[in-house]
């Protein structure tokens, strides 16, 4: 059995039994990154995880099948597991209405995020290009998203970021960061 096979079986146990999975995740040589939750959905590319740390939701996160290098389950994680679960109900492992993401492709995502009028966050998590970008979704095409990015100050942008596909590593929307940020987001006054 190859490694992704393995990896896809862990994904599709987890998801079955709503375990909580610890996720490595990165590109040899490049980026490495561990993100704890649940996964609530999946298809052959990519993964919905539901991310919890200390006991608490802190939103969602899509990420490429193709950045999973392993999936944990050890006595650690089964204790973690236990306490999520006698914390939570039942539907807090659930897809509900925000989450549910049709996964099929890049644009089926954003399709779904943008009719959700989501704040999002797409991240390029390698090291030399190291991309992050916030804000709504204005536009989509085959090969990219454009984003209505605000900086730290919460100013937005002129134009649209563009954002390509083959270099998002990670979405995250549903979180508190992007949430509150995005109530404070503004246009800058002309001169």
């Amino acid at each position: 059995m190859s490694k992704k096979d393995k990896i896809n079986k862990k994904i599709q146990k987890h998801f079955d039994n709503r375990l909580y999975a610890r996720i490595k995740r990165g590109i040899k040589g490049d980026f490495e990154e561990i993100l704890r939750g649940y996964i609530i959905k999946y298809s052959e590319d990519f993964i919905l995880v539901k991310e919890e740390d200390d006991f608490e939701f802190r939103g969602y996160q899509i990420i490429p099948t193709y950045t999973v290098k392993g999936i944990r389950y050890n006595d650690n994680d089964k204790y973690y597991d236990f306490i999520n679960k006698s914390e939570h109900k039942k539907s807090w492992f659930e897809i509900d209405k925000l989450s549910d993401i049709d996964l099929s492709s890049w644009e089926t995502i954003f399709i779904d995020l943008k009719t959700k009028k989501l704040h999002i966050i797409t991240e390029c998590e390698r090291y030399e290009d190291k991309l992050f970008c916030i804000g709504s979704i204005a536009e989509f095409t085959k090969k990219a998203v454009h984003i209505e990015y605000f900086n730290a100050q919460g100013y937005i942008d002129e134009t649209p970021v563009k954002h390509k596909y083959k270099w998002i590593t990670k979405i995250t929307f549903g979180d508190n960061y992007t949430k509150v940020f995005s109530k404070y987001k503004r246009k800058r006054e002309r001169e």
